[in-house]
């Protein structure tokens, strides 16, 4: 088992990793995100300032996926990514927001009051409270703008495309 332990302001993350092929025994806990891959072979147990647990179940290999985890205090949520899924969840309702099939998570950013997913082929834009705005496809390699309406990505295959800002969280 792998351990690692993450302090966000006044946010304690500890995070498991385990090989594991079996998850049953997990899938009736209260929040239990499943990729969809056939390939599935690690759970990731998160658990989030003693009172809360999460349980992760995706594939991890060696070249290219990783796991990364954004947490919002303003809004309490969590923000979670590894291989083909992407989740956000409401550590203060303690519940599961939304979860996202992706083809393969890369990273979260936080920009000003936005939260963009980036990934192999799409990429999503969040409010800091974890609803999806907006969504683009993509095709790498592609280079991310910033500007005043949204983000704009430009690739070979798709061009530009955009992420549109929100008005209300403007």
């Amino acid at each position: 088992m792998v351990s690692s332990k993450i302090l966000i302001g006044d946010a304690e993350i500890q995070l498991m990793h385990e090989p594991c092929v079996d998850p049953d025994s997990y899938r009736h806990k209260n929040i239990f995100i499943e990729s969809s891959s056939a390939e599935n072979n690690t759970l990731s147990t998160i658990i989030f300032n003693d009172y809360l647990t999460i349980y992760v179940f995706w594939e991890h290999c060696s070249s290219g996926v990783s796991q990364e985890i954004l947490y919002v205090p303003e809004t309490g949520v969590l923000f979670i990514g590894c291989g083909s899924i992407s989740a956000r969840v409401s550590t203060r309702e303690q519940k599961l927001i939304d979860v996202n099939s992706v083809a393969l998570f890369w990273s979260f950013d936080r920009h000003e009051n936005y939260v963009l997913e980036t990934g192999e082929i799409e990429c999503f834009l969040y409010s800091l409270s974890g609803n999806k705005i907006a969504k683009a496809v993509v095709d790498p390699p592609y280079e991310t703008y910033f500007t005043e309406k949204g983000i704009r990505f430009e690739s070979d295959f798709y061009g530009s495309t955009w992420l549109y800002y929100s008005d209300e969280n403007m």
